[in-house]
């Protein structure tokens, strides 16, 4: 008669170790020969969780039963619970094998086939299941103490690596990877880049790794702002390792994931050699121009504009249209005088409303008050039971969203009152150079800068351009004089070419 002997510790450390396998593979091959069984394989199964059938050396026990069932008497373990903890587990594996007339056998337990040996070995994997579920719930209770701690229990996410603090507890700090998660915010928080381009960024960095799945991931994980949030609880939990972002632009940009604010990206690409494809129109049938690349008789290729609605016959060179182009935007760049004069007035309004900012300021600071007051007021309902824990959670949400929103209104309003003058050079910096500024950026950029200016239809024939709106900055400060601007020059300001 044959049999199979089944050999297993719980843990990869045992297994290292060589903990009890070699003793356990002893007894088993003892208990064979003392009973008259010859032993046809061993398997050991050296350090798989046992709270499941899915271990590897067991699925190989039993694709070897399936396929030699007839000449297998019966199964030597050393103990019951070596074959599984969880009971359901032990009860299929028992049940299995008995229905193919396999008997199993415990080298150190009963193995009687009376009521009482059947009544001892359910309840050997019985308190197996137990001792499981004490181990389970104990762990369980220790990973949500930490995480009440602010220490993040799992694997580390990209950016980071599982370390232990002082205390010899789990700590998560940043590693150089970690650069490559703040760039992908910094961009995603502008709104002006798909995630698509954002990745072939990083990726052209050194970001190797990098997809946009795994970016949507990245940008969704509350960790990098320092932020726990499990099941376990309703709030949000303050960790303590470091973050790599800041609070307010992680949730920036979950609005913008959202479509709760609205990004900038444009929802058309070109070929970057021509940059005015889908922008300039025809102006006989209105169509956006297309571009392509011609190539003449001597096999010399050309880049053209062209209309593509049948009819039309429009058609100019690459290099003739940019230039053109190029051309207008200059038109619109104001002079020095006219930015001059654009600053102070700018500056002077600011001041004068300044004081109707800082009240703004103040409404804010108390909703977001009162928003704190509301959550404090269901939590005390959830207290007395006036409302579940399912209303609860769902009533938090949408209050610290709201004001979450308030919160990075506050904080935009803050920068726009502490850094005028900053905000202030770049535009003139930005207007006076808008022509450069477009020739020399990348695609991207070009379109983007053309969407600014021309916020409408645009349209060109035999050098001249005609639009049917400007930006209104540009429509102002367009006018070559200032006797033409609809502005009122500040008081104690007077340039000399008023005179």
């Amino acid at each position: 008669m044959k049999t199979l002997i089944y050999c297993r510790v719980s843990t990869k450390e045992q297994a290292e170790q060589g903990y009890s396998l070699e003793g356990q593979e002893k007894d088993c091959r003892k208990f064979a020969f003392d009973n008259g069984y010859e032993v046809d394989k061993v398997f050991i199964e050296r350090g798989e969780s046992a709270k499941t059938q899915n271990r590897t050396e067991l699925q190989n026990l039993l694709r070897y039963v399936v396929k030699n069932r007839k000449d297998i008497s019966c199964l030597i373990i050393w103990k019951y619970d070596r074959l599984a903890r969880n009971l359901s587990d032990h009860t299929e594996l028992v049940n299995y094998f008995s229905s193919i007339n396999i008997r199993i056998f415990s080298v150190t337990e009963n193995n009687e086939d009376s009521p009482i040996g059947k009544l001892t070995r359910n309840m050997i994997g019985t308190f197996a299941q137990f001792e499981n579920d004490v181990k389970s719930e104990r762990t369980t209770n220790g990973m949500k103490q930490a995480v009440q701690q602010g220490r993040w229990c799992w694997r580390a996410p990209i950016g980071y690596k599982q370390t232990k603090d002082s205390l010899n507890k789990s700590l998560l700090v940043p590693i150089e990877e970690s650069r490559f998660i703040e760039e992908a915010f910094t961009m995603a928080e502008t709104g002006m880049y798909k995630q698509t381009e954002i990745s072939e960024h990083l990726r052209k960095k050194g970001f190797k790794k990098i997809t946009k799945n795994l970016l949507n991931r990245i940008l969704r994980n509350y960790l990098y702002a320092g932020i726990i949030k499990v099941d376990w609880f309703p709030d949000y939990i303050q960790a303590i390792h470091k973050p790599i972002i800041a609070k307010d632009t992680f949730f920036k940009v979950q609005l913008l994931l959202d479509g709760k604010k609205t990004s900038i990206t444009p929802k058309l690409r070109n070929h970057s050699d021509f940059p005015l494809r889908n922008f300039i129109r025809c102006p006989k049938c209105g169509q956006k121009l297309t571009g392509g690349w011609s190539t003449g008789r001597k096999k010399v290729k050309y880049a053209y504009y062209h209309c593509r609605t049948k009819g039309c016959s429009l058609s100019v060179k690459k290099n003739e249209l940019e230039s053109e182009f190029f051309k207008y935007l200059s038109s619109f760049q104001p002079n020095k005088e006219i930015l001059e004069l654009f600053e102070e007035i700018v500056l002077n309004l600011w001041k004068s409303k300044q004081s109707e900012r800082i009240k703004e300021q103040l409404r804010l600071e108390k909703e977001i008050k009162e928003f704190k007051e509301k959550e404090d007021k269901i939590f005390d309902y959830l207290l007395k039971g006036t409302v579940d824990a399912e209303t609860y959670k769902q009533k938090t949400e949408e209050i610290r969203s709201d004001s979450m929103i308030k919160k990075i209104e506050l904080n935009e309003m803050k920068i726009e009152l502490d850094d005028i003058e900053a905000c202030l050079n770049y535009c003139k910096f930005f207007l006076s150079n808008v022509a450069n500024l477009w020739a020399n950026a990348d695609i991207n950029l070009r379109q983007r800068f053309q969407s600014l200016i021309f916020p409408d239809k645009i349209y060109y024939e035999a050098g001249t351009f005609r639009t049917t709106a400007t930006a209104l900055i540009f429509k102002q400060l367009q006018s070559k004089s200032l006797h033409e601007l609809d502005l009122v020059v500040p008081r104690g300001f007077e340039p000399l070419l008023l005179e």
